[in-house]
């Protein structure tokens, strides 16, 4: 008897425990946000966390942004601009590709009633959601947000911009009720391109239409704030300016929203770039080269705003939107622009989100298809290898001269360098004869004596870096690693002697850089090796004086110093290594172009 009712008990937890175990798996397959948000939860970040995470983007475009359809048939919706509907196979072959984040457009106007308090339908809820789902399945980042909404783009923006509120704070008020429990990969974006569509000043704007769009950016992100579950007080709010435009006075007029009297946090400014708008978005110019200041000069003005503006006031910049059309298959011209692009925003740590419209053409100025959107194959990969940054890692060696020794000035960002002190390099070199090269000068810029070298690239890979210091009185230089900590690894005592200095270090995820740092005097940096062969971190020599470095953070750098010393008139080390970047002779003091982001729909 008494084996029998433990049989029955025995029975019975088994029986619950199967239940439970099929509860939980059930859970695990209709939900699969919810095991990726145990395994991979992202917190407590800043906006500049989350972005130098990003890298590059892609727009599912002319799909859930689509406008045809109606309001009773969601899918009729989704592929009514000739798109398929968004599957898993995209989702993970955008992954493949390179991608790391993508961007849903999203028009919600068919699916909201207006004489219900703009109560967006179930069906369409479910629908966006499911997209989302099948992004973080591939822990990817998202962004959504609301696109060609013809309540937002009117005419009378300037003078509507209450009434047009109402809608965008309901329609974020559901947003954000919704996706309360995703976590910081998923970013919301409160506009697309704001303007006065059909009018004179549809992509330039005036001032009462800035302050307009001040206004909703406002609204939007208190709207968010105010919901105040789950990750929405720290999701990244994106927001955009006038038309989400270039032009300098658009980005100008943008202001961080306040809360309670301070700027809101984890809020990124939204920009979208075709520049230049002949070659990104017209076949007017079928060519594109990077040393053509003429084609290069929107670019490198925006970088320069966007920097000024908000980047060196701590505050985040997403371009949302980017991308060069097909014309007559001018492949190779597109290559060149992708790569440019893709270099240069990634020197300012701005993730770009390439926009995919799935118009397959050759001409026109909208032909900007890369994916096959029902298999998920790549059908432009070495497009999208130039603009990720897909490229196999080696050696890589600056020596900040030509084989002949005839380069004389450089820009320093050309070289991956990020400093205001950096002006040129300088006719001294750590050869036998001096006359025979170049090295970078280290000036002081208002006492500050510091250069950055950009490795992003080696992010996470042990890496064994050396460089050769020297200056023109004795003096202390400070090397070692600023990702999200500063981490010294050497500081050489230098004089108007060569010192070799080498450690062996694994840079964080991120956003990562070398640094040399003076202290009062002028000093050359010359022959940078980042070499992937680790197995020695010490160089012989004899001269100068080296001395570890101490931590002065706590980020998650790794690595080992090395004491090394240097002699007077060293020989260099064999070029054995590619030499990346060659600078020629390039004129200082180019003439700034104003960029004016001028550009039709994109359907």
């Amino acid at each position: 008897m008494k084996k029998s009712f433990l049989k029955k008990i025995a029975a019975g937890l088994i029986a619950g425990v199967m239940a439970f175990s099929l509860a939980a798996s059930v859970v695990t397959v209709t939900n699969p946000i919810y095991a990726s948000a145990q395994e991979n939860e992202l917190t407590g970040k800043n906006a500049l966390d989350i972005t130098a995470m990003m890298g590059k983007g892609f727009n599912i475009g002319n799909t859930l942004d689509a406008t045809g359809g109606s309001m009773n048939d969601i899918r009729a919706h989704e592929t009514s601009w000739g798109n398929p509907q968004i599957n898993k196979e995209l989702m993970h072959g955008l992954k493949e590709a390179g991608f790391n984040t993508v961007r849903i457009p999203i028009t919600w106007e068919k699916h909201v009633d207006k004489n219900n308090n703009y109560a967006i339908t179930d069906d369409f809820k479910a629908r966006v959601k499911e997209v989302v789902d099948l992004a973080y399945e591939e822990d990817l980042f998202v962004i959504i947000n609301v696109h060609h909404e013809s309540w937002v783009n009117r005419s009378d923006l300037d003078t509507a911009y209450l009434e047009i509120g109402e809608e965008l704070k309901a329609i974020w008020e559901q947003v954000a009720d919704l996706f309360a429990d995703y976590d910081q990969h998923l970013i919301f974006e409160g506009m697309n391109e704001p303007r006065a569509q059909g009018t004179s000043i549809e992509w330039t704007g005036n001032s009462a239409c800035y302050d307009a769009i001040e206004y909703l950016d406002k609204l939007f992100v208190e709207t968010v704030r105010a919901n105040g579950k789950g990750y929405n007080n720290e999701r990244v709010l994106m927001i955009p300016g006038y038309a989400a435009s270039s032009n300098p006075s658009v980005l100008r007029s943008i202001v961080i929203p306040e809360i309670n009297g301070e700027p809101a946090t984890n809020v990124a400014v939204s920009v979208h770039c075709y520049s230049p708008y002949n070659f990104c978005l017209s076949d007017a110019q079928t060519t594109f080269d990077p040393k053509n200041t003429n084609d290069t000069a929107d670019i490198t003005t925006l970088m320069s705003n966007l920097k000024t503006l908000f980047l060196d006031k701590d505050i985040a910049v997403v371009i949302g939107e980017c991308g060069c059309t097909n014309s007559g298959n001018n492949n190779d011209a597109r290559l060149k622009w992708f790569t440019y692009f893709g270099d240069i925003t990634a020197q300012y740590g701005i993730p770009a989100v390439v926009w995919d419209n799935g118009a397959g053409g050759t001409s026109g100025g909208e032909c900007h298809k890369y994916m096959n959107r029902s298999t998920g194959e790549s059908l432009c990969q070495d497009l999208i290898d130039a603009f990720v940054g897909n490229v196999e890692l080696g050696d890589t060696l600056i020596n900040f001269e030509t084989e002949d020794g005839s380069s004389s000035v450089c820009i320093p960002s050309e070289l991956g360098f990020t400093s205001t002190s950096l002006n040129c390099k300088f006719r001294v070199n750590h050869t036998e004869d001096v006359k025979m090269g170049f090295a970078l000068k280290v000036e002081s810029s208002e006492d500050d004596f510091t250069a950055l070298l950009d490795i992003t690239r080696y992010a996470g890979i042990p890496v064994k870096v050396s460089a050769w210091i020297r200056s023109d009185a004795e003096d202390q230089v400070s090397v070692g690693i600023k990702d999200s900590a500063v981490t010294e690894m050497a500081v050489v005592s230098t004089s108007d002697e060569w010192t070799q200095v080498s450690f062996v270090v694994t840079p964080a995820e991120g956003k990562s850089y070398i640094y040399f740092k003076g202290n009062n005097e002028t000093f050359y940096v010359d022959d940078i090796l980042i070499s992937m062969d680790t197995s020695d971190a010490s160089v012989e020599g004899a001269g100068g004086e080296v001395s570890e470095g101490s931590d002065t953070g706590t980020g998650t750098t790794d690595g080992t110093a090395a004491t090394v010393t240097g002699e007077e008139n060293a020989k260099k080390v064999s070029p054995i290594v590619i030499v990346l970047i060659v600078c020629g002779v390039i004129a200082v003091g180019a003439v700034a172009v104003i960029a004016i982001s001028s550009k039709k729909n994109k359907k």
